[in-house]
């Protein structure tokens, strides 16, 4: 019997370290320079004629409404900068994007990336684009005419990829593995201002100098990536814990049963 707890001690223990992602040397990691970057505004709205059909019972004409479709977009175009991703300690090493937002007139910024929902990743040309779609239910919700919206743009070289938080209390099996990105970052580029709907009006201003956000291993995000594999594993070695821990009292149990009463 002891050996059958001894093995199951050690599955249990095997099981969890394959939840543990060894981290990667962020000193290696190359810092990335500040994004250079433009935006324009986008209009790819059309509209659809109106159409007419007969139908083929009753051999009568029937009339299709046209309508207006909106499709209002802002393009960011990034100047890439040289990189190949590697691999370092089992991570792949990419090079990636992050953007923020703000209205001209307001000081909150709203990141659009992080590592539960992914960066957008450098292209392999010389410019990455990235378009982001306006109307009610946007990141900005409505945008009235001559709206201006701040862009800034940060470069990162590292790692995404899940860590084991198991122990870290009581927390959803989703919390016990968050998703964070380990490596370089670069500061915030300059601000770049659009006003909607006049793609013409782009002006530049410095970067702000209050401290930036840090995007790194303190993060926790929730992700949805491979959720059910993470998910499966972490149940996987919790049953096995609790099945070797009834297994133990058991044992127990029974050691005190056979030992004779004087």
């Amino acid at each position: 019997m002891g050996k059958y707890i001894s093995l199951f001690l050690v599955v249990a223990l095997t099981f969890s370290s394959l939840l543990m992602i060894e981290p990667i040397n962020a000193e290696t990691i190359p810092k990335p320079s500040v994004p250079q970057f433009t935006v324009k505004y986008v209009d790819l709205s059309y509209d659809v004629p109106t159409t007419t059909s007969i139908d083929q019972y009753t051999g009568q004409t029937i009339t299709h409404q046209g309508y207006h479709v909106e499709n209002e977009t802002l393009q960011l175009t990034i100047k890439n900068q040289p990189f190949t991703s590697y691999i370092d300690n089992g991570q792949n090493i990419s090079f990636y994007y992050n953007i923020r937002a703000k209205g001209y007139f307001s000081d909150q910024w709203i990141e659009f990336y992080s590592p539960d929902n992914g960066y957008p990743t450098e292209s392999r040309v010389d410019f990455t684009t990235i378009t982001i779609v306006l109307g009610e239910n946007s990141r900005f919700g409505y945008t009235p005419p001559n709206s201006k919206i701040d862009f800034q743009v940060q470069a990162l070289i590292g790692s995404v990829h899940r860590i084991s938080n198991i122990t870290a209390g009581n927390q959803s099996p989703l919390e016990m593995f968050p998703w964070i990105f380990d490596g370089q970052t670069s500061s915030w580029s300059n601000t770049q201002t659009v006003t909607i709907p006049k793609s013409s009006t782009v002006s530049t201003s410095p970067a702000p100098t209050e401290s930036q956000p840090n995007v790194g291993p303190t993060s926790s995000p929730i992700s949805s990536h491979n959720d059910g594999l993470f998910m499966a594993l972490a149940f996987v070695a919790i049953a096995i814990l609790v099945f070797s821990l009834i297994t133990v009292l058991l044992y127990v149990r029974h050691l005190k049963r056979s030992i004779p009463k004087t």
